[in-house]
This record gives structure tokens, sequence and C-alpha cells, in this order.
């Protein structure tokens, strides 16, 4: 046995300087931009990873693929985060031209857009802040609970806050985190075309193509990207409170509250606040990963510390770490407060989580009064932190070199079939409090729609978009996660 492994290991070793050696000296390759012409960050979508596969990877070693899967991952969320114009292309030579200019992402469709709602108000805040340029926020959880009341699904299901798990993050001043969805033109145009919007549509179009939806990937020889899915976290930034607004890409925003989820049980309307990037998620179907999507996740480096050494670092302040707390556990939800209904309500000022800050209400000392105590359950993988490094060189002197790879996750086949690469992925700010087995591909693996009275179930392409938004006959429910 262990002269299999020490075979195993110079093998591995052979082929990462074979790897390595047709790179730069560093070992990484130095492709900032998917064009052999550009040494820069650009705007340009990569359409697929720059590898050849040849038999597959082997998940039990370092995979030599990996890195440029993380390339594609930064190539991709640089593009996606260029400035764009009012409709959505990129614009200028340099991500740091028309500073207050939306980004090309941020000109893709809602999902409640596409789907439509039951809520006018809804309908009329999205179409009233779009014309005003500010960014209208309305989602504190990464699933939407207000549009669960439309379908026939469990309150305990889909209803109240989730972040992830049915918890609320909560920042450093006392307010809870903001979240969007976003759909791309390829897969907002593929859901209309296809009559995707309502679980009978699902049904029809599912059930002809092994009771399953196949979004688009992407197609280099006609220009198509593929589908793009994106869910961005934001907190509230306050300047007075410390916050150092110059460290990440903010946008004026407008926040809207339903009143199931206020403390007055009145709707909370907040016009022109500041809120800043925290943490997105981008998923992507190419053409060579075409089994299921690349996952791709980013944070902002201000968010936790990596590690416990990383958490004393004097001077750091830290957006949901606080290094001074003694009673703050590390990936430990809020309590709900007696008689809400185990509900998380927004106050109708500032701050907005209050009383859920560490300790009982009221009885915090300030040294122990804090949201979310965040902390990364898994390092980053090693040969990422030197794409990142690479990436944040390049990228120094503007706000996108505060943001950082996590990871990207992917499945393909291979030589020794094992877990995912990685096998776990998690974004502290949209996994917060289940990074011990968070997994993208794992997770959203079983997103589809049951259909009980046809005793059938279509699968959604690993998106819960679909089970989610999609208008619900009595006959249809979302698969649970």
């Amino acid at each position: 046995m262990k002269k299999f492994l020490v075979v195993v290991v110079i093998f591995g070793m052979l082929l990462a300087c074979k790897y390595f050696q047709s790179h730069n000296a560093s070992g990484l390759p130095n492709a900032f931009c998917d064009s052999t012409a550009a040494d820069n960050p650009c705007s340009i979508i990569p359409y697929d990873v720059n590898e050849s596969f040849g038999l597959g990877y082997d998940s039990f070693l370092d995979s030599l693929h990996q890195t440029p899967f993380d390339i594609f991952s930064w190539q991709t969320f640089i593009a996606l985060n260029w400035p764009a114009n009012a409709a959505g292309n990129p614009i200028g030579t340099s991500i740091t031209d028309s500073v207050n200019a939306p980004r090309v992402w941020e000109h893709y469709q809602d999902p409640a857009e596409v789907f439509g709602t039951s809520m006018p108000l809804l309908n009329l805040r999205l179409g009233e802040t779009k014309k005003s340029g500010q960014k209208f926020l309305y989602l504190d959880s990464k699933a939407p609970h207000n549009l669960a009341h439309v379908a026939s699904i469990n309150s305990n299901d889909m209803g109240g806050f989730q972040e992830a798990d049915g918890h609320p993050l909560i920042d450093r001043n006392l307010n809870f985190a903001l979240y969007e969805i976003k759909m791309n033109p390829v897969e907002t145009k593929f859901t209309l075309d296809n009559q995707l919007t309502t679980t009978q549509g699902i049904y029809n179009a599912g059930i002809k193509t092994n009771n399953s939806i196949d979004l688009p990937q992407s197609n280099q020889a006609t220009k198509n990207v593929g589908m793009i899915e994106i869910k961005a976290s934001w907190r509230i930034l306050l300047p007075a409170a410390g916050d150092d607004t110059s460290r990440y890409y903010c946008r004026k925003a407008t926040i809207f509250i339903d009143s199931l989820h206020t403390r007055n049980h009145k709707p909370l309307l907040i016009t022109n606040v500041t809120v800043g990037m925290v943490g997105m998620h981008i998923v992507r179907k190419t053409a060579k990963v075409h089994v299921n999507q690349i996952w791709t996740t980013f944070e902002h480096i201000d968010n936790t510390p990596d590690n416990a050494q990383e958490a004393q670092m004097n001077g750091r302040q830290w957006s949901f770490y606080n290094p001074d707390c003694l009673n703050c556990t590390p990936n430990a939800p809020a309590d709900t407060i007696k008689g809400d209904n185990q509900q998380y309500l927004w106050e109708p000022n500032m701050p907005y989580a209050r009383d859920y800050a560490t300790g009982s209400p009221g009885q915090q000392s300030k040294r122990d009064s804090f949201g979310t105590q965040a902390m990364r359950v898994y390092p980053v993988y090693r040969y990422t932190e030197l794409v990142n490094q690479q990436w944040q060189a390049k990228l120094k002197g503007t706000v996108w070199a505060n943001y950082k790879l996590i990871g990207t996750q992917w499945e393909q086949s291979e030589i020794h079939p094992g877990p995912t690469a990685p096998n776990f992925l998690g974004n502290t700010t949209l996994e917060t409090f289940l990074q011990a087995d968070a997994s993208c591909i794992s997770c959203h693996r079983d997103a589809s729609i049951l259909y009980n009275n046809k005793k059938d179930t279509i699968k959604t392409d690993f998106s819960f978009i679909f089970p989610i938004y999609a208008r619900v006959n009595t006959n249809a429910r979302p698969a649970k996660k």
C-alpha cells in the first residue's frame, strides 16, 4: 500500500511539473483576458475554460485542471463587473472607467420580472428604481419569502428568512445583509421562449426531454455565452460607524421590506442608502462542462478572517467578525424572539437587527454587542490563492483588488470517479451557517418540481430559480432543497 501511494504521489508531481513548465515562472497561466491580444483584465466574458481535459482529472490528487477554472472565474467576474451603458453593454477600456455606471450584470433581469409576481407594490418599486438609477433590494435572504405565498408550499419549506438555511446574516453595525438574484438575457429568453414561467409550462417542456429542462450552454462559434445566474450579497455601509466605502463596490439603493417581516407590521421603504457588495455567486453552463454548471463564488476580503491568526490582526475591521466579542460563537445564528412566531423582524429604524445582537436584548455590553460572528470553515485552496494574488496585483488601486475568489466548483469525467472539485465550497455571506458541508453542486443537484397528481418530477437543471419563482398550480410544489 505504501509503495502504491509513493508511486501515485510521484506520478502526480511529474504531471504537475509538466503542466507548470508550460506556464510562467510562478507556475500559473498569465491569462487576464479571454483574448490572446490582451494582457490586462478586460470586458470579454469567456465562453469556456481554456483547458484540454484529455482523460479527465483525479480528485484524489491536486487537480492540475483547477487553475484554468479559477482563471475562468476571475475573467467572468471582472467582465460581469465591467461598467455598462444603458443597454447593458460594457463601456471604456478599464474597469475603473465610468465609476458610477451600473455593471454589466446589474442590467440582467430579476426573476420577479421574468416570472411575474402577484405583488403590485413590488412590481411598482422595481420599475421606479430602474428609472431613478438606484439599486433595488428587497430580499433579506437567498430565497424570496415574499413569492412563496402564491404557491401551495408549506411555510416551513420556503417562508421567512432564508439566507441559506432559515437564518439571517447580521453585520457589525447590527443591520441585516441583503441579497439579489439575476438572470442573464440568454437564460431569460430561453425561459420565455419555452414558456417556463409556470409549473405547467415546465412540466410540458420537461416531460418531452427525460423529465428535465436543459438550460443553454455556451457556444463560442455562435458567440453565445450560455446561461448565467448571479446571486449577490450586500451590506449597508455607514461611514459614521467606521465603514470605509472606498474599499467596496458601492451603489445607492432603495430597500423594500414587506409588512410580514417588520416589527410594526408596516412596509419598510429605505431610500438613498449606500450599500457595498460583500459576496457573489456566479453560475455558468459551458460546452466543456455541460453535465451541470460551473459554480464560482467571490467575497470581499473584509468579510471575515480566514483563520485564527488572521482574526487577531490589529486594526483590521471585519464586517462579520469581532475579535473582542467574548460571547460570540462562530457561525451561530441569532435566536428569534419569543412571540415573533419564529420570524426575524426588521425594526422601523436603524439598526434594523438590533434585537438580534449577541446576548439577550438590552443586556449586551458594548464588547459583546455584535451581529453574526462568521468564520471560514475550509481554507481557500492554495493554488486558488496564488491566482488571487496575481489578479489582485493586476487590479491594485481599484476596489476590485479587495475581492477574492473563494473557489470554483465543477464536475467532469474522472480517471477515478470521486467528489466534485473542490468537494466543499461555501461563501461566508451566502452559506454562513452550513459551511461544514456546503457544496453548490450537491445542493443544486436536487433542484426540481414535484407533480403530485402526475407522479412526476421535473428536474430544473441545477437551478432553484424555477422551483421558487414559477407560478405554481395545485398539482405541483418545489422539491425541498
